[in-house]
């Protein structure tokens, strides 16, 4: 096991990069495409459920993703790293916040406003993971994805609101997918 203690901020950075996954992008992009599609063709019937759903399953799926594809994937050593310990409180903080954004929907009787709610704070964990891997592509997601998320919120007709806010999330894990930098240029 590798000591953390003594080794520098950029090492520390490009062992997190080497030891995430290229397949986070990859399954948030399949799950909040799920939504989209799924929100498009249910309308109001959408299940509140769906929304959760699309919000947590990116993790799991990379985890098949990168079993299928032979990729080691993320590993348990990963944990003692300080960055990856930042990027999980920050998750935990995330995770914190989703209660209000319950609340918000409820009051308002809007499913668009927990759709729009979660795609913005699942695509936050984007900043510290860019950060952590030193890449400036986990921000501009982020940002990207919140502009597309409140202008699909605030301009698309509310009968396709929600498909059209899922589908803005997903539309931002093509450009992760194709900018965010991957873990073999870490070393």
């Amino acid at each position: 096991m590798r000591d953390y203690s003594s080794i520098s901020l950029a090492d520390a950075r490009r062992n997190y990069l080497a030891t995430s996954t290229t397949a986070m992008p990859i399954g948030g992009f399949i799950a909040w495409s799920a939504l989209a599609i799924t929100a498009y063709l249910l309308g109001n019937q959408l299940p509140s459920f769906a929304p959760f759903i699309a919000a947590a399953i990116p993790f799991p799926l990379a985890l098949i993703i990168d079993k299928v594809r032979g990729a080691p994937g993320l590993q348990s050593e990963s944990r003692h790293n300080p960055v990856t310990q930042l990027f999980m409180r920050f998750i935990t903080v995330v995770g914190l916040l989703i209660p209000f954004v319950i609340i918000a929907a409820r009051a308002a009787d809007n499913l668009d406003i927990l759709i729009l709610g979660l795609a913005i704070l699942a695509g936050m964990v984007w900043v510290p993971h860019g950060w952590g891997a030193d890449d400036p592509a986990g921000f501009i997601h982020f940002v990207m994805r919140a502009v597309l998320c409140y202008a699909a919120y605030l301009f698309v007709p509310e009968g396709v609101r929600g498909a059209v806010i899922a589908g803005a999330a997903a539309l931002t894990y093509v450009y992760a997918i194709v900018a965010m930098r991957k873990p073999s240029s870490a070393h």
